[in-house]
């Protein structure tokens, strides 16, 4: 009897994956039914139904730290992302083995040198799947975010929470007058306004210290950032 009601919880714990999510056929189980369910950390409540992780061995240690993270976003942007139905599937092995990005196979991805390709990419964000290498997190590991998950859950927040922002008057121009005063000769975030925007919403959320940074070489960026929460209200 134990057995069949360990069996059905697991079951509907899968459930929101094959209801709710634009990506039915995506693999993994939900925070709330891993072996890391009933973490101590903020927004839990959300997260637990917004997590995806591998429904095999994973490194517990390094998804523990990227859920952490992801609990610094403001609860009130959580709720936001999740009332549009957005996952974040923490992965092991190659980005391109997943089901929503199996078609980017030996492709080369915009601003990166042609020798790489989206094998070799450890996340991708934009849409309501967002897909994150597990013990990838941190700048060098495959990419030049500070910070990994942050980073492509922020371009899901840019395109769909917040209706492309990065294209908007006020973000243009905060964009073209202090990218480069946050990040000299940085190419990739100084081409793209929506790498900037990813990338400051990663640094505003990332720890202290990065946010501190942002405060005091973008401000208006910092402050921006600062008034996401209250954008998603209007």
């Amino acid at each position: 009897m134990k057995r069949l009601i360990g069996l059905v919880a697991m079951v509907v714990a899968v459930i929101p994956l094959l209801s709710f999510s634009p990506y039915p056929n995506t693999h993994g189980v939900l925070l709330r039914a891993s072996s890391l369910a009933g973490m101590d950390v903020p927004s839990y409540s959300l997260l637990r139904n917004m997590v995806i992780l591998p429904d095999g061995p994973f490194n517990q240690v390094e998804a523990k730290k990227m859920v952490s993270t992801l609990a610094r976003i403001d609860g009130d942007l959580l709720q936001k992302m999740a009332d549009k139905q957005i996952y974040i599937k923490l992965f092991n092995g190659k980005l391109t083995d997943e089901p929503s990005a199996r078609s980017l196979r030996g492709k080369v991805p915009r601003g990166y040198m042609a020798l790489s390709t989206w094998d070799d990419v450890p996340g991708m964000g934009g849409s309501r799947l967002v897909l994150v290498k597990i013990g990838h997190s941190d700048k060098g590991k495959g990419h030049g975010s500070i910070n990994l998950e942050l980073h492509e859950l922020a371009h899901s927040v840019d395109y769909i929470v917040l209706n492309d922002i990065h294209e908007t008057p006020d973000f243009l121009a905060i964009w073209r007058e202090e990218a480069e005063r946050l990040f000299p000769g940085q190419y990739y975030f100084l081409d793209y306004p929506e790498e900037y925007f990813a990338e400051a919403f990663a640094y505003y959320y990332h720890n202290d210290e990065t946010r501190a940074h942002l405060q005091r070489l973008a401000p208006k960026t910092y402050e921006f950032m600062q008034q996401l929460t209250k954008r998603t209200r209007k």
